[in-house]
Order: C-alpha cells, then sequence, then structure tokens
C-alpha cells in the first residue's frame, strides 16, 4: 500500500518538474515571437523608407 503511494509522490514531482520546462520554454517561445514580430516592423519600415525614397528620386 505505502509503495503505491511513494511511486504516486514521485510521478507528482516528475508531472510538477516537467510543467516548470515546460512553462519555461513557452515564456521563452513567447520572448522569441516577440522579437520576431519586432524585427518584421523594423524590417517593413525600412522598405516603406526605401520605397518612398524610390518613389520621390523617379519623379
Amino acid at each position: 500500500m505505502y509503495l503505491g503511494v511513494f511511486d504516486l509522490n514521485e510521478r507528482l514531482e516528475q508531472t510538477r518538474k516537467i510543467l516548470r520546462e515546460k512553462q519555461h520554454l513557452k515564456k521563452l517561445i513567447e520572448e522569441d515571437i516577440c522579437d520576431l514580430e519586432q524585427d518584421v516592423k523594423e524590417l517593413e519600415a525600412m522598405t516603406a523608407k526605401q520605397e518612398k525614397y524610390a518613389t520621390s528620386v523617379r519623379r
């Protein structure tokens, strides 16, 4: 009987550890996504400036 309780406690600890690791990975992925979104915005701004410059030079 006691052996089963210890097994359950061990599994519970392992599950908690895995959950913490997954939450940490989720946070890292969310940070990466935010960084990528910022990079895209910066690239779009650069592209818009180049298009505006190219248009003004042609005239």
